[in-house]
């Protein structure tokens, strides 16, 4: 991963330790998190609240609030715009027994995401509009991981192509973003899926 200024962590992994040793037993705010990851980018706050949902971690009331927090980035992103929150999500607090689970959790996907990245098409960035689509992308997938949902996949779908965007923006690899705008797709497909069956049960019942 590309250096940090200053002395801060270098890798993804390294990252999310730093935010459990700053909890240091304590809830922190999503406002807090983005204190500690402050100066080392957008996509590295993107992946870090996203990369919970891609466990199997039940996380009853985080996937709302964090969606939300997403949806803005995706935003800030497409519009090549620092990031920026409202006050009452950046309230939103992290109890230390959920977030030293989501850390622990978080830390084996980041470990085998970081071998996998690695400066790839790189001719997409010369696409003007390609930072807006990223944001975009994010913003949908952010969408539906912010629907409460207690369907399988609707969290962890959203949430691994944001990861991917995100990371693959982090690393200039176009070959991950593409991953991560095919993970968009299907998350979107598996949506209307559910939303197709759901009818055609309707319908069988006589409603």
């Amino acid at each position: 991963m590309r250096a940090g200024p200053g002395h801060l962590p270098t890798r993804l992994s390294e990252d999310l330790q730093h935010i459990l040793e700053h909890a240091d037993g304590k809830g922190v705010t999503i406002g807090r998190v983005v204190e500690i990851l402050r100066g080392r980018g957008l996509d590295v706050l993107v992946i870090v609240l996203a990369l919970p949902f891609c466990t199997p971690i039940p996380l009853p009331g985080l996937s709302t609030p964090f969606g939300l927090v997403l949806m803005f980035f995706g935003l800030r992103i497409a519009f090549r715009k620092r990031p920026w929150l409202p006050r009452r999500l950046l309230e939103v607090e992290i109890p230390y027994p959920t977030l030293s689970k989501i850390i622990n959790a978080g830390l084996a996907i980041s470990t085998r995401l970081e071998k996998l990245l690695h400066p790839r098409l790189q001719f997409l960035k010369d696409w003007a509009s390609f930072s807006s689509l990223n944001g975009l992308a994010i913003l949908l997938s952010a969408f539906v991981l912010s629907l409460p949902l207690p369907i399988p996949l609707t969290n962890a779908l959203p949430a691994l192509s944001i990861v991917l965007i995100a990371a693959g923006m982090m690393e200039d690899d176009g070959a991950i973003i593409l991953a991560g705008y095919l993970m968009s797709g299907l998350t979107w497909v598996y949506l209307a899926s559910l939303v197709w069956v759901g009818k055609v049960g309707l319908t069988w019942m006589g409603f």
